[in-house]
């Protein structure tokens, strides 16, 4: 990837100095200089920053050119993409530039392995090879082929299939059908950076409690995708029908018998004992009472708990709005100031905060808010917003109270005749006082106003997946991708300590 030439002549393009750059990643001007001259790969948590600072999308970093074009899109010889997707596969992409493209076309080379494991795949959608030089041995559901070059073969690629070099190495023309893929159903310019930042990670392990239907399909889908390299399923799988485990190589299967005696709570605690040990990077809630789950996660002998209060975060990408909106708490804690505990509503908006910056928000600016912006007596909830603004935040700017269309809308102060602030039209997280407004905001944007949303539960050692019954197949993916992303700024995280 040529990310370094890239960003210098996008940087350039737009008049973009670096400082506004490293003051966008919190780093040194030195920084930038070694990413523009190819000395230094950026995190994706940085490329989405980027991203942000430049007005563009991730696409433009990567690949030099926005996910705009789609007609007829030339590839030169030297513009082709490398893709290390394995230790012996190496992929040319012949047309990274065409967006939403439901072909994949590459140049794959297959060396020799030092063993004869070979590793299946399986995926919606069909593949062609053609063989270009050396001998390919290719299995396809137990059938096993072996092609010359000048030879090709086209298949099913839902079927197990494997691929081998039979001489030094194999170089081949392989066209893949995805059929639909996310990227291509997506339609905002914002959540399709987080799913191409959640696919750059290379696959997370996510562990699954009590899968069901629902939650298979959802990790299925991850897995199609290669936002999850492992799923370790914990619970009755046996009860699973066979058509929801159709990736068996991706799988680790960890059997409880349902009728075993606290079959939930056996599960929660195996599972979370995963989570502790390092196994997995993300958490999932299959059928599994959510007091159970919940109690299971805040379990101070056993839970994986922070010490901070648990929230949720969800993410939205609104109608007219360029940039994600990130709301606060719609799901979880009945009320931002519950009683007088400070410290959980410093925790429900620093966790808004954290999550929004892993989502490439460099300076977040939270709107705290309320019926009115005007503190009163009347509200005492406005008092206590008022009390919070006036903390100290570190890395964010947080104010309130402040109305929805003040946060929002700037044209609104205008009209209102109220003197703006510097979160007035600007605000990127919104922290509601009390749940039902959180739930309101959330089904009037998801139910009436068609918006994409994903949902990320903190305040856990990992990120917490809820999913429900009634949420779209796109929100469930957009969920594990933003899981994906929070949890690699976990670990970026531990890794500067």
């Amino acid at each position: 990837m040529r990310i370094g030439d890239n960003l210098k002549k996008l940087r350039l393009s737009k008049g973009v100095k670096k400082s506004r750059l490293a003051q966008a990643l919190k780093t040194g001007v030195s920084y930038i200089d070694r990413i523009e001259r190819g000395e230094e790969e950026p995190q994706v948590s940085d490329l989405l920053k980027l991203a942000t600072a430049l007005n563009t999308d991730i696409a433009a970093l990567i690949y030099g050119r926005e996910f705009k074009e789609k007609k007829a899109i030339l590839t030169k010889s030297d513009e082709r993409i490398r893709v290390q997707r394995a230790r012996y596969f190496e992929y040319e992409s012949l047309a990274p530039y065409y967006s939403g493209r439901h072909i994949e076309p590459f140049i794959v080379t297959i060396k020799t392995r030092e063993s004869n494991e070979l590793e299946y795949s399986r995926h919606v959608g069909e593949e062609f090879h053609y063989v270009l030089e050396g001998t390919l041995k290719i299995i396809v559901d137990r059938d096993e082929y072996t092609l010359q070059s000048g030879d090709s073969i086209y298949f099913d690629a839902s079927l197990p299939h494997a691929l081998q070099s039979l001489s030094d190495s194999v170089r081949l023309l392989a066209s893949i059908y995805n059929g639909e893929t996310m990227m291509q159903l997506t339609r905002g310019r914002h959540m399709r950076d987080l799913i191409q930042a959640a696919k750059l990670l290379g696959g997370k392990k996510i562990a699954v409690i009590c899968p069901d239907l629902p939650s298979m399909e959802a990790v299925n889908r991850g897995i199609e995708e290669g936002i999850i390299s492992q799923a370790c399923l914990f619970g009755d799988i046996e009860s699973l029908p066979p058509s929801s485990l159709r990736y068996a190589n991706s799988y680790d299967i960890r059997q409880i018998d349902r009728h075993t005696s606290d079959y939930a709570r056996i599960s929660v605690s195996v599972a979370l004992t995963a989570i502790r040990e390092g196994d997995c990077q993300m958490l999932m809630k299959g059928q599994v009472n959510t007091a159970v789950f919940v109690r299971g996660i805040l379990s101070k002998k056993s839970g994986i708990s922070t010490g901070q209060c648990l929230s949720l975060v969800s993410i939205f990408e609104l109608p007219g709005i360029d940039r994600l909106i990130f709301l606060t708490d719609p799901g979880i804690n009945p009320e931002l100031l519950p009683g007088t505990d400070v410290k959980a509503s410093v925790d429900i908006i620093s966790n808004a905060i954290d999550v929004a910056r892993s989502m490439g928000v460099a300076f977040p600016r939270v709107a705290l808010m309320d019926a009115s912006e005007v503190p009163s007596a009347s509200i005492p909830s406005t008092l206590y917003e008022k009390q919070l603004s006036e903390m100290q935040w570190e890395d964010a700017l947080v104010y309130g109270p402040i109305s929805y269309d003040l946060a929002l809308y700037e044209e609104s102060a205008k009209k209102k005749g109220v003197k703006k602030t510097p979160v007035t039209g600007r605000a990127d997280i919104l922290v509601v006082p009390y749940i039902s407004a959180g739930n309101f905001l959330y089904k009037a944007w998801a139910m009436t106003m068609d918006a994409e949303v994903a949902n990320v539960v903190i305040g856990a050692r990992v990120p917490v997946i809820l999913t429900s019954r009634s949420d779209s197949d796109m929100v469930k993916f957009l969920t594990i991708c933003a899981g994906a992303i929070y949890s690699h700024h976990l670990l970026e995280g531990k890794s500067a300590h």
